[in-house]
């Protein structure tokens, strides 16, 4: 599936690069120059996290390699300065990335974003003042009872708090990538192994570059641990079918296939009238002022038929011709047929409302002959005339084309079928159970 949406710039693979390497040059310039920053008090912020890990009242941290010591301290500054430049990667990930998103995967970009900065802030919190300083206090009160007398590394001591937060922090992110993903409705039974590949791919290449060397096992148990957790938050939504539209809007065709059916009620920017005031249709429907001169209604729109795998769109307005090429594309990308109940041009063939309210939108979908079978459309169209609670006094069975029915006037009392490209005789003899005047048109 490969969508070009409407706000995407059409630019050349080149200029999309040039776009993307200049925006990342700008993030890893500004973490460059908060590491520099965070470099000036990392001294004392490394004292102070000692301080709160130190299991002993005094006198049991060492150091046992200065070098480690250095490599922590940058280690520890180059983390600060990528979380202080955390704000500008969101900003222009966003600013590349919007203009090929549809509504609800900007959605999920954004609460992904918000909610990895509170995420990432309490678990470095949490992990930090309470679960790390507990640990350590056990471990020491441990060696303490057998009779040890406790040194411990102190660099090694902040390597392994480090590793602990970095870890957690990963987990975190791409749990909640998961977790939105699946509350925005972009994630579900059909989806989940494309987002597992991405997020579980992700995660596991950066857990095998960054943790610490202490060896394959270990670090192999907390990349296992990571994705059984990651798997776990994610459950509900792994196993759970696509927010498809309502079971009365699936049909299966003459070949067995299911098709989801969705009305797109749209009011021709004022000039048709719509379905939901006029008749009680057991379709899933949505509603649009006017989707031809709107593209964010079509992108709207156009997230809607992906999320719920919609099949078929009817159009109840026009025909679905003025509709952009580059929208009837994507919909064809997206395994969608279009087609147009034509509900403004039926609205004109009266100069006086109809009688039987919302008879004229039952007909034109019950005269569709795809995806319902084509066999049962005379039992169709008998089913919506019984269900009105007056029978029209005519029926005219149109077989024309639009473009042939210039002058055509209906009575508020009669009814219109419109049977273009349909064998006119089953449905004449269909509706002969009715006591209504039949006018073919040809």
């Amino acid at each position: 599936m490969s969508l070009l949406l409407e706000t995407d710039k059409d630019n050349t693979v080149n200029s999309h690069v040039d776009e993307f390497t200049n925006r990342m040059t700008l993030v890893i310039v500004s973490a460059l120059i908060f590491t520099a920053i965070w470099m000036n008090w990392i001294d004392s912020i490394l004292t102070q996290l000692l301080h709160l890990m130190q299991p002993c009242s005094s006198g049991c941290l060492n150091l046992y390699d200065p070098a480690r010591w250095s490599a922590v301290r940058w280690l520890s500054a180059t983390i600060l300065g990528i979380l202080s430049s955390i704000p500008i990667l969101i900003h222009q990930s966003y600013s590349f990335a919007k203009s090929g998103l549809l509504p609800s995967e900007k959605k999920w970009f954004l609460y992904w974003a918000i909610g990895g900065i509170i995420g990432i802030l309490s678990v470095m919190s949490i992990t930090i003042l309470l679960i790390v300083p507990y640990a350590f206090s056990i471990g020491h009160s441990s060696n303490i009872s057998m009779g040890f007398t406790a040194k411990y590394d102190a660099p090694l001591m902040l390597q392994f708090a480090i590793s602990l937060v970095w870890a957690q922090m990963l987990i975190v992110i791409a749990g909640l990538a998961m977790v939105i993903a699946g509350i925005t409705g972009n994630l579900n039974q059909k989806t989940a192994d494309w987002w597992r590949l991405r997020v579980h791919g992700m995660l596991v290449m950066l857990l095998a570059l960054s943790l610490p060397d202490v060896g394959g096992m270990i670090v192999f148990s907390i990349i296992l641990a990571s994705i059984l957790a990651v798997e776990i938050i994610s459950l509900r939504w792994t196993n759970i079918e696509p927010n498809t539209i309502n079971s009365k809007s699936h049909v299966y065709d003459f070949e067995g296939a299911k098709r989801n059916i969705l009305v797109a009620d749209c009011g021709c920017d004022g000039g048709c009238e719509s379905i939901l005031t006029n008749a009680k249709i057991d379709l899933n429907i949505t509603s649009f002022n006017g989707l031809c001169n709107s593209r964010i209604e079509r992108l709207s729109l156009l997230d809607e038929i992906r999320v719920n795998r919609v099949t078929d769109l009817f159009i109840s307005g026009c025909d679905g011709m003025p509709l952009p090429h580059l929208f009837k594309s994507n919909c064809h990308s997206l395994s969608c047929d279009i087609r147009g109940l034509e509900l403004m041009q039926i609205q004109s063939y009266r100069t006086i409302p109809q009688n039987q309210i919302g008879l004229d939108i039952a007909l034109a979908i019950a005269g569709q002959n795809n995806p319902w079978l084509v066999e049962d459309l005379p039992f169709r169209l008998v089913e919506v005339l019984k269900s009105t609670p007056t029978l029209p006094q005519a029926i005219v069975l149109d077989t024309r084309a639009t473009d042939k029915r210039w002058g055509l006037q209906l009575d508020p009392d009669t009814a219109f079928i419109n049977i273009n490209g349909c064998e006119t005789q089953e449905i004449v003899d269909g509706l002969s159970v009715l006591d209504i005047k039949l006018n073919i048109l040809n």
